[in-house]
């Protein structure tokens, strides 16, 4: 204002005559003298070039705030470079066997970064392998809970299909893979570190660090162990959903509450001595016969010291389906234990030997093989593809079985 009040002209404006001053001080009919907007005209022309006071204050803070901008954007570029380096840092890291031997840093070749990609390998080998045969699954734990006369695989899932759709294939299939992932690796970082110690203690002992099949019993027994009774509790949650999932809910947080409520934290782990004991003999014998055949097959029939796809999904197989009829009759005892005392299903057995004889005594032997089919089945090419996607994340990991 002080800059265009010397320029006001006396003359009146005219009617159309653009005013150069703002509307607020030439509204109304009492205005101060330098509010007036009669200017001179031939000051009108000037008065378009003015700079309004205004904007000497934003091109002043504008020069001001400039360094502070262009620090700020250093700053941003700098943290963006130091994200792409520990991303890649980190990728270099995980994926080892993705880069070249120079590039690997030396955090991967730690004991710990090992265990973690034998963890993360065996976890996600056993997701995909469990989702692959959830109908098979199904179907199996169905045959083993019932005590009466059951059909044939085939009938068994035209069932399933015409009562519940393609949803009931994929019963108890969120809480059985939420149990797969733990249990499957710390099954085989459990085995790899036994196969690791009990190495170390014979070599040190008669300078071989070569395992013989007893070895590999043990150590399998030992980590199928520590495995099950980790993770038992979600074993009994994917059987409740996948035979009484209506009573129960269709989640595993549901479900989960439900029978606490009910029956009290300890039931989630009735049946777990006959798990431990059936543990035991059937991951041991299915890692002795996987790793046995697997090293008469590289040293004998490969020119490589790798199989390939097929090979490993076939002795994959062959390990899964003996270790699974060898201890079946315990998996049946398990599933029993685990389903008596929900609502329409009472209490028989007292204990593991006690469901054995029982059912032995009313089912015949036959009973105690209940679900045999169906879960061969699904066990062919579920521990099948199981090793598959293992080896292969071992060989992305980085990481390869002593």
């Amino acid at each position: 204002l002080c800059l265009a009040s010397p320029l006001a002209a006396k003359k009146p404006a005219q009617h159309g005559a653009r005013s150069y001053l703002p509307d607020r001080l030439t509204a109304g009919s009492r205005c101060r003298p330098w509010q007036s907007a009669r200017g001179d005209a031939r000051h009108r022309e000037k008065n378009t070039n003015l700079i309004q006071p205004d904007m000497y204050l934003t091109i002043f803070l504008s020069f001001m705030a400039l360094p502070l901008s262009l620090q700020a954007r250093a700053a941003t570029r700098r943290r963006r470079y130091l994200a792409r380096q520990r991303l890649d840092l980190a990728l270099r890291t995980i994926f080892t066997g993705c880069y070249p031997a120079t590039a690997v840093p030396a955090a991967a070749s730690t004991s710990t970064a090992q265990s973690l990609k034998f963890l993360v390998a065996g976890a996600i080998g056993g997701i995909i392998s469990r989702t692959l045969v959830s109908p098979l699954e199904v179907v199996a734990t169905v045959n083993m809970a019932s005590e009466g006369a059951v059909g044939s695989v085939l009938e068994e899932l035209s069932a399933l299909w015409a009562s519940e759709g393609i949803v009931g294939f994929f019963k108890g299939n969120g809480a059985n893979c939420l149990k797969v992932a733990p249990t499957k690796g710390i099954q085989f970082v459990t085995f790899e570190c036994l196969k690791r110690f009990l190495g170390c203690r014979k070599w040190w002992a008669s300078s071989s660090k070569e395992l013989n099949p007893f070895d590999r019993l043990i150590t399998g027994g030992m980590a199928g162990v520590v495995a099950a009774a980790s993770a038992y509790p979600l074993e009994t949650l994917k059987s409740v959903l996948t035979v009484e999932r209506r009573q129960y809910g269709g989640s595993i947080i549901v479900s989960f509450v439900a029978i606490c409520k009910d029956e009290g934290v300890f039931a989630l782990y009735r049946g777990l001595a006959p798990t431990l004991i059936a543990m035991m003999p059937y991951v041991g014998v299915e890692f002795c016969v996987y790793e046995t055949i697997k090293e008469l097959l590289v040293k004998h029939y490969c020119a490589t010291n790798s199989l390939s796809t097929i090979q490993t999904m076939l002795i994959g197989a062959a390990a899964g389906a003996v270790a699974q009829t060898s201890c079946h009759p315990l998996d049946v005892v398990r599933k029993r234990l685990q389903l008596q005392g929900l609502p329409g299903r009472p209490t028989q057995y007292s204990n593991m030997l006690d469901a054995l004889a029982c059912i032995a005594r009313v089912e015949g032997v036959r009973g105690l093989y209940k679900g045999l089919a169906p879960a061969c089945l699904a066990t062919l090419p579920s521990t099948g593809s199981s090793y598959v996607v293992y080896e292969a994340l071992k060989a992305v990991l980085g990481v390869a079985s002593r």
